[in-house]
Order: structure tokens, then C-alpha cells, then sequence
């Protein structure tokens, strides 16, 4: 198996260098962006198997960037996994329905955020499965 590519997106630097050393640390490949215009380039430029997008970034929020790598992605199933303080419901609510498919609440727990990295993965390599069963089956 390759290394699983992770896209961080955080404005905030600090933030994002721990991130981004627990994912290394865990043998993943990483990429950076600190906006959400910026999270869109690196997700189209490297592919990143898993995307982790702070909510609230200057030039573009993570709900934006999360609805336009949704979009990009097409029927490939890329998990988005926001990183928040945020708290109240309707907040977490909005991420998911903008189109992430989890959260991790600051301050990270680097076991909680390697077992959601790789359950996501998990399901990541099953849509790729289904997908090839599919246009297998549609050939015949």
C-alpha cells in the first residue's frame, strides 16, 4: 500500500506544523495549505487521499473549499475531516452538511485523529473497490 496523502489546511502556522508532524509521524505523506483557495490548488495538484480543513481560514472557509473538493472529486470518495473549536451544534452541523464527513475538535488527540484517518481510508478503498466492480460489471 502507498502512503496515504493527507491535505492539512490551516491559517493558523502553528497549528498546522503540529498536524502536520503527528501525521508524518504516523508515516503518512502531507501537504499544506494555509487557505482555503489554497487547499483547492494542492487537492487538484497532489490528490491527497484525506483532506483536513480548518473551518474559519481568510481568503476561503473550509465550507467553501470542502463544498469545491466535493466537486472536483466527482464520484470519487474523498473524506474531509474539519478541524474546529467550534462547538454548538448548528456550527458542527453546517460543516457536515457543507460536505465533510467528520470533525476533529481542537486541542487534536493525535490517536483519535490516526483512528479517524484510517477508518476514512478504510472506506476510501472500499468506494475505489465498488467503483471497479461497477465498471467491471457494466463492461460485460
Amino acid at each position: 500500500m502507498d502512503s496515504i496523502k493527507v491535505l492539512i489546511a490551516d491559517d493558523n502556522q502553528i497549528d498546522r506544523m503540529v498536524l502536520s508532524r503527528i501525521v508524518r509521524n504516523q508515516g503518512y505523506q502531507v501537504f499544506e495549505a494555509e487557505n482555503g483557495a489554497l487547499a483547492i490548488e494542492a487537492f487538484e495538484q497532489h490528490q491527497p487521499d484525506i483532506v483536513l480543513l480548518d473551518v474559519m481560514m481568510p481568503v476561503m472557509g473550509g465550507r467553501e473549499a470542502a463544498r469545491q473538493i466535493k466537486a472536483l472529486a466527482g464520484e470519487d470518495f474523498v473524506p474531509v475531516i474539519f478541524l474546529t473549536s467550534l462547538t454548538d451544534a448548528q456550527s458542527l452541523a453546517d460543516c457536515l452538511e457543507s460536505g465533510g464527513d467528520d470533525f476533529l475538535s481542537k486541542p487534536y488527540n493525535h490517536i483519535i485523529l490516526q483512528a479517524k484517518i484510517n477508518s476514512f481510508y478504510r472506506m476510501r478503498d472500499m468506494n475505489r473497490t465498488l467503483q471497479k466492480q461497477r465498471d467491471t460489471i457494466a463492461q460485460n
